[in-house]
């Protein structure tokens, strides 16, 4: 999951300089989501981050990038659970 947001770089910190890990505790929040029962849904993962950063740029102007990351954890969600694909 780190390098799924890492690629994303959501705020832009890693471009400047900041560690590999400073994502750390919103993926935390993301793994739980992962393990959990419920749907991993676009305003799940923005909520993440909103919480995080305010009102975060990346949810904000790369909205589609969002929804591709939702989608990417709920599919690590459902092989994690054994379901099928919907």
């Amino acid at each position: 999951m780190r390098r799924l947001i890492n690629r994303c770089d959501p705020e832009g910190l890693l471009e400047s300089g900041a560690p590999d890990d400073e994502y750390d505790p919103e993926v935390g929040e993301l793994a739980a989501l992962v393990h959990g029962d419920t749907t991993i849904t676009t305003s799940a993962v923005a909520a993440v981050f909103d919480n995080w950063f305010g009102d975060s740029l990346w949810t904000a102007q790369r909205p589609g990038e969002v929804a591709k990351v939702a989608a990417d954890l709920e599919k690590m969600r459902r092989s994690i659970a054994g379901t099928a694909e919907p």
